[in-house]
């Protein structure tokens, strides 16, 4: 007992001792500051970059996927379910996202990086807008990828949105795409508890469904990347400020296909071979990088190079992948250097998961030295 109240009191400590990212002023003079985090990694970028930006973009695109359903209806394009079906499992979902937003905001009351209340988590926007790019979807994603592309991409405007201008931290924006998804699940499950099999539009064929066929198809894949930077060097240099301490990446990366092919053998009466692909990997990112005295500046890079990927499973794929371009700031430009593994996640309807690891090395300036780093992350993309 002794022991684990020793251990508790230590955990406590350290945690008070962790360094503090100081978010801003309080009406009563005093200042809020929260432990350094991924969250705040990716504020850094934010606040170096443009920290007056209040575009309200997002208040508009939320209700674009819910929208889009009726009207693409009303011009004929089959949904998965008739009217009464359809309404029945959206309203089911609606007020099961609902309630488990006002619940959980409630409930974690955390506060926001704008410090306007402590409602912060999950996203509001982030919930609805996920929530109703699933049913999208749902409806739709079975006759055409393209829709659910469309949809998905006005949801992840929406949580980049949030983010951008300070009303979310970045964890909130994910806590709520997920959520919004899980609760179209549960929505469409009960739902067809009550429906059974009826409901079901005619035209619609349940064993017609988007498949990821890697060893048929090439496929372009477009994502969003959010990354953690790890920064390697001499202790004395960090912890004195002269090289920085951490950093986060924002980034926008396509997947253009070369080449397609088998990792195995092709001869007859083998047990098989697994699909493999390769081909051009395009990245444009910004990054923050911190110091231990608390300043911050931001750096831009442009990187190209090649992905080599196995396609392990029909929801697997680990992938590796090298990468060279240029990295630069209002300091001046220089080289930057990529290698990483990831492993991606197939969800279907176009979507994808992946969680990355990376080594990147780049200078700003020729008379620096490299900075060496070491990056995790994770995006979420469409691939068609």
């Amino acid at each position: 007992m002794k022991r684990l109240a020793l251990i508790i009191f230590l955990l406590t400590l350290s945690c008070g001792l962790r360094a503090q990212y100081v978010v801003g002023t309080l009406s009563d003079g005093s200042v809020y500051a929260v432990p350094y985090s991924f969250d705040t990694d990716i504020r850094a970028i934010r606040q170096n970059a443009f920290p007056d930006f209040h575009n309200p973009y997002g208040d508009y695109l939320q209700y674009g996927p819910i929208v889009l359903i009726p009207v693409l209806k009303a011009f004929g394009v089959p949904t998965r379910d008739n009217w009464g079906r359809l309404l029945s499992a959206a309203a089911i979902s609606s007020v099961i996202t609902g309630g488990v937003s006002w619940g959980l905001k409630n409930w974690i009351g955390r506060t926001r990086p704008n410090l306007a209340d402590n409602r912060s988590c999950p996203s509001g926007h982030s919930i609805t807008v996920f929530c109703a790019a699933h049913i999208l979807h749902k409806e739709y994603g079975w006759y055409s990828p393209w829709i659910s592309v469309a949809g998905y991409a006005l949801a992840m405007s929406t949580a980049v949105q949030r983010v951008a201008t300070n009303w979310h931290w970045m964890s909130d924006t994910v806590a709520g795409a997920v959520l919004g998804i899980g609760c179209v699940e549960l929505g469409y499950f009960l739902n067809g508890l009550i429906w059974r099999n009826k409901g079901y539009c005619k035209k619609f064929d349940p064993s017609v469904h988007y498949h990821y066929e890697p060893e048929a198809h090439d496929y372009y894949t477009i994502e969003w990347l959010y990354g953690r930077r790890f920064m390697l060097g001499a202790r004395g240099d960090i912890d004195g400020s002269v090289k920085p301490w951490r950093g986060g990446l924002a980034a926008l990366q396509a997947e253009l296909p070369w080449t397609r092919g088998a990792l195995g053998s092709t001869m007859p009466g083998a047990e098989g071979t697994i699909p493999m692909s390769s081909g051009i990997k395009l990245r444009l990112g910004a990054q923050s990088l911190t110091y231990k005295d608390a300043t911050s500046y931001n750096v831009y890079d442009a990187l190209v190079g090649g992905y080599w990927s196995l396609a392990v499973t029909e929801w697997f794929e680990p992938e590796a992948y090298a990468m060279l371009g240029g990295a630069w700031n209002g300091k001046g430009g220089g080289l930057d250097v990529d290698l990483g593994l990831s492993a991606n996640f197939i969800t279907g309807g176009a979507f994808k998961i992946k969680l990355f690891a990376e080594f990147e090395t780049f200078k700003i300036r020729r008379e620096e030295s490299f900075l060496a780093s070491f990056v995790l992350g994770y995006s979420a993309g469409f691939y068609f």
